[in-house]
């Protein structure tokens, strides 16, 4: 699993642009509302990301010989090149970053 990838990506989409998004409509707005809405937006993104394709997709967390707990040395060098994360991954980050902003926005303007 890419690590460096998913904190690269959590960051960008859960902080940056969640938080702007956030921040952007209550600058807008000035509503309390907007805020509570970007919330329940939010969770439903996030439950549209987490439930949307009904696959779970193993073989891109972890190879089948970590899966058994046996330490593999062979290495696919696919596995070494950038590669980006998939939108609906971005999108579980994305509606994480609405919850979190949303709420921390909720509990320091009210």
């Amino acid at each position: 699993m890419n690590w460096s990838l998913i904190a690269r990506c959590s960051l960008r989409y859960s902080l940056v642009y969640a938080g702007l998004t956030v921040g952007a409509v209550f600058a807008l707005t000035k509503s309390e509302l907007a805020l509570l809405t970007l919330f329940g937006l939010g969770l439903a993104v996030l439950l549209f990301a987490l439930g949307g394709t009904g696959t779970v997709r193993m073989g891109t967390a972890m190879a089948n010989a970590d899966s058994m707990g046996l330490e593999s040395t062979i290495v696919d060098p696919a596995d070494l090149q950038a590669t980006q994360l998939q939108s609906d991954v971005k999108v579980l980050f994305y509606g994480i970053g609405l919850l979190v902003c949303g709420m921390a926005a909720l509990v320091l303007v009210g």
